[in-house]
């Protein structure tokens, strides 16, 4: 009798183990959905930051895009070279998983595309945030430097795209 309990034990775990459910695409399911469409992208430089990037003003744009209009905001840091830019896309995160040197990660919870560009000459981070079913928050460090020595390692630029999408992330999750 114990072994015909312990039998049913397993099969039953098995069949559990084997019935859960399996999360709908790349990216885990997200805390909250974003309304990319009514948060300004500016609002992810906090003063934290803008402290801590050495940015000053906010430099908000709009423009358009085949999937429709796109709002933008970027800051700079002269001294340093360093850009960064945080930018509302009609296109669904989802859809940019399969791009070449693509890779999946989280940033506060919700899934992201990471994607690394001229990291030995011009390191570029852009960060897709799953912000929600038919859109995404693109988030952009690029550090021109002057040489080898004054340029940030993508390492780090990637950091910084982190934390400033995290900040975005904050921001908006509580409007």
């Amino acid at each position: 009798m114990v072994r015909l309990v312990l039998v049913l034990l397993v099969v039953c775990g098995v069949v559990v183990g084997c019935g859960a459910a399996e999360p709908e695409g790349p990216f885990p399911k997200r805390p909250a959905e974003i309304d990319v469409a009514n948060v300004d992208p500016c609002v992810a430089m906090t003063p934290e930051l803008r402290q801590r990037f050495g940015v000053e003003g906010d430099e908000p744009s709009v423009v358009a895009l085949a999937d429709g209009p796109s709002r933008v905001c970027g800051w700079g840091n002269y001294d340093t070279v360093e850009n960064y830019s945080v930018q509302t896309i009609q296109t669904a995160a989802s859809k940019i998983v399969t791009a070449q040197g693509a890779t999946v990660t989280v940033v506060g919870g919700f899934g992201a595309v990471r994607m690394i560009e001229s990291e030995d000459s011009a390191p570029l981070c852009s960060l897709y945030l799953d912000a929600a079913d038919t859109a995404s928050v693109r988030v952009q460090v690029q550090d021109f430097g002057y040489d080898e020595q004054t340029r940030g390692s993508i390492d780090d630029v990637c950091a910084r795209a982190e934390a400033l999408a995290q900040s975005y992330l904050d921001a908006a999750r509580s409007r």
